[in-house]
């Protein structure tokens, strides 16, 4: 389960969970599943399609195209419209059901196809694909910096490249630092093992890494991309009640599970109410626009947002 991890040497205190972080804690741990294969499954066909050669070739010519990253992007906006767009779907009408403040309401149904719902998704969408680009982009342009070129032959590097279709520059780093430990580990404790077969272990070992890093990735992905979508729902499902006048002026409240295992700067917010349209106040920065009118306030966050009746329409 990814929500709520304690930090190693932490005992997180008990406290009972609002009942709207509990579902959405839930929802997380029973859907993030679907999400995360499909992102693997994704990064496994863009580095089945860019084949060693070209790659290769591109090193030597020093020229990866911006044709290149416009395949990416188009891959990524193809694989919103045919497989994620759905998962943001399903979780937004989780998030509005989530609500006790709708769940009171017999008469409501939450309406998937209202234009709030298709904006928000076709912005997201949109977001995704440009931060996922350049994100790719960002992490080829670090795997052919001058430092890591000079010290690799063209080959070393176009198979290096290739398990890292998918990983963040920092990710990608990682792997060739890591393949670089191997070989040299090797060349120390196998003084007579030929050249070609240590690269090809170390090779071996850093596609291993690789993989392990583009898991690594996509639970982030899934786990930040439900929790927004989640969240989002209970926001239009409100405003979609109030403009059938069912719901009157309403506050939002932030939920953290108040334990150890938040972080500080989501426990400072903890049990705070504003009103619906304000933003939370909170330092960091920003994965997307509007981001602190809702959770999550960083990737992995699990905090949940509750909707309660505004006390000057509870008491008027």
């Amino acid at each position: 389960m990814l929500v709520n991890v304690p930090h190693p040497g932490r005992v997180a205190k008990a406290r009972p969970k609002n009942i709207v972080l509990q579902r959405l804690e839930r929802y997380l741990h029973d859907e993030q599943d679907k999400p995360i294969e499909l992102l693997c499954s994704l990064w496994d066909d863009q580095k089945a399609a860019l084949t060693y050669r070209e790659i290769r070739d591109a090193i030597v010519a020093d020229d990866f195209t911006e044709a290149l990253y416009d395949e990416f992007a188009q891959d990524y906006s193809i694989f919103i419209a045919d497989r994620f767009a759905s998962v943001w779907s399903k979780a937004l009408s989780a998030g509005a059901q989530a609500q006790p403040t709708i769940g009171r309401l017999s008469s409501f149904h939450f309406e998937t196809q209202n234009p709030g719902v298709a904006n928000w998704i076709n912005s997201r969408s949109a977001q995704f694909v440009t931060r996922c680009s350049e994100q790719q982009k960002e992490a080829i342009r670090a795997l052919l910096a001058n430092k890591v070129v000079e010290s690799h032959t063209v080959d070393e590097l176009a198979r290096l490249i290739r398990p890292c279709v998918g990983l963040t520059a920092a990710q990608s780093a990682a792997t060739v630092k890591y393949y670089d430990s191997v070989l040299s580990a090797l060349k120390s404790e196998h003084p007579r093992m030929k050249a070609e077969t240590a690269r090809k272990k170390a090779l071996t070992a850093a596609s291993r890494y690789a993989e392990k890093s583009h898991r690594y990735r996509a639970m982030t992905i899934a786990q930040t991309e439900l929790a927004t979508a989640y969240n989002q729902g209970a926001d239009e499902g409100i405003r979609q009640a109030q403009a059938e006048g069912l719901l009157g002026p309403m506050l939002k409240v932030w939920r953290t599970s108040g334990d150890d295992a938040v972080c500080d700067m989501c426990a400072a917010l903890d049990g705070t109410e504003i009103g619906m349209d304000d933003s939370f106040a909170y330092a960091g920065k920003l994965l997307f626009p509007e981001q602190r009118l809702l959770p999550p306030a960083h990737p992995r966050c699990a905090c949940a947002v509750e909707y309660i009746e505004s006390p000057v329409f509870r008491y008027a």
